[in-house]
């Protein structure tokens, strides 16, 4: 199937304030999409929804199945989620037993839970601190440790929500190279649900969310055109982008630029 997540007239009210009326959201398997609003736009709630944790009306199906109580353990082991704040995901007294717990529950050969969390400590570049205890780590390595954590059991979905605000910038744009190259490589669909725009330089589509409403949903080179929607919403575009937008009016680009590299590249010709 196309879509892995489907959202069908789904409504949800928090007590008697309407959040999403009708609300209709489709994303396509294997692609990494960003999700941007500003604080109470709806952006988590939505992820609550799709996770199970809040029950909302309508239709909704991930991964070919509904979600339901009946399909819910079955639809969320098949997900990977990283939150805002790791100390609520860490459960064991090690880095290493931490990502392995995942693993253990899932009834995997110890041989082989040594051996995949190995290696995705070392794609993350987080093996330095194995033995570690995870509360004892930086806010930037404690949500590294939950990225691995996550993407350790293989999972078809990848959903992260605010996921990297503690990361500093050059360990960030690391980050999110290796997430490119998991969702192309191992075609896992990624989620990252963020309000700060910069991060929207990553990806394939952008969503951008306010009072409940999906405003755009699109290939972000489309979706970033829409430069009065983004001021209407008090939302600031990267730098490189307005630059880029700017360049394209002269007739210096023909395309929206999203690496800075390259930017400075068209403007030093």
């Amino acid at each position: 199937m196309k879509n892995i997540i489907e959202l069908k007239n789904v409504n949800f009210k928090y007590g008697n304030k309407e959040l999403f009326k009708n609300l209709n959201l489709q994303i396509e398997r294997g692609t990494f999409t960003t999700i941007i609003g500003t604080n109470g736009s709806g952006k988590s709630t939505l992820i609550r929804i799709i996770l199970g944790l809040l029950v909302a009306d309508g239709e909704i199906k991930i991964n070919n199945l509904e979600l339901n109580h009946k399909n819910l353990k079955k639809i969320i082991s098949k997900i990977g989620v990283v939150l805002e704040n790791p100390d609520d995901q860490f459960v064991a007294e090690t880095v290493m037993d931490d990502i392995a717990f995942s693993l253990e529950n899932m009834n995997v050969d110890k041989k082989e839970i040594k051996s995949r969390v190995n290696k995705i400590a070392k794609f993350i570049g987080i093996e330095d601190i194995l033995e570690r205890e995870p509360h004892s780590l930086s806010g930037g390595q404690k949500q590294l440790v939950a990225l691995a954590s996550a993407l350790v059991t293989d999972p078809d979905i990848l959903i992260l929500d605010e996921a990297l605000t503690m990361i500093d910038l050059d360990v960030r744009d690391k980050i999110y190279k290796i997430l490119e190259q998991v969702n192309k490589i191992n075609k896992i669909t990624i989620i990252n649900v963020t309000h700060d725009m910069d991060e929207i330089l990553y990806g394939d589509n952008l969503i951008v969310i306010d009072n409940g409403n999906i405003v755009l949903n699109g290939p972000k080179e489309y979706v970033l055109l829409e430069e009065k929607t983004f001021n209407k919403l008090s939302l600031k575009l990267p730098f490189v982008v307005e630059l880029s937008t700017k360049l394209q009016y002269y007739g210096l680009t023909d395309h929206l630029i999203f690496d800075m590299e390259e930017l400075v590249d068209i403007i030093w010709k």
